[in-house]
């Protein structure tokens, strides 16, 4: 199982023979984020990293599985898909450089953590809204809802 701490690339090795790397992120990927929004998961993930143009480096991620979250009607927690290819361009350069999207980090940084943008890509590429399917949701959390719809259509 990796852990946060072994989420760690050496550019240096990137620098010479390029990396490709595979992860399997489990619920205790998740927990030792210490984040509120995903609540667990089974993300298997391969990771290929290569120098770009001068000091930069191309983070491609091919991410498949299902993390939890909470379901936006009912609050108990919903498995979504996760299924995608995105990448992070991380670039060596000053706070004041311009570099579009890219990441930037100081020149003396050798090793670049790469748990938080694991962790931010799976989030981005969710759905906008985090549901059951119709007729999944918790039938007590529905009904109290409904309940509270009703009394405030009634003050009208």
């Amino acid at each position: 199982m990796p852990t946060i701490d072994n989420m760690i690339v050496n550019l240096k090795e990137v620098q010479r023979n390029g990396l490709q790397l595979q992860f399997h992120l489990g619920d205790d990927f998740f927990t030792a984020l210490d984040q509120d929004e995903i609540t667990g998961g089974d993300v298997d993930v391969e990771l290929q990293v290569r120098t770009t143009a001068g000091d930069a480096y191309r983070f491609n991620y091919q991410m498949k599985g299902t993390a939890r979250v909470l379901c936006d009607r009912c609050l108990d927690e919903v498995s979504l898909p996760v299924d995608f290819s995105d990448s992070v361009q991380v670039v060596h350069g000053d706070d004041n450089d311009d570099n579009g999207d890219a990441i930037i980090i100081p020149f003396s940084q050798l090793t670049y953590d790469i748990s938080w943008d694991m962790y931010e890509l799976i989030d981005v590429h969710f759905p906008l809204q985090h549901v059951h399917p119709d007729g999944e949701c918790n039938p007590d959390m529905i009904s109290r809802f409904s309940t509270e719809q009703d009394s405030e259509n009634d003050d009208f």
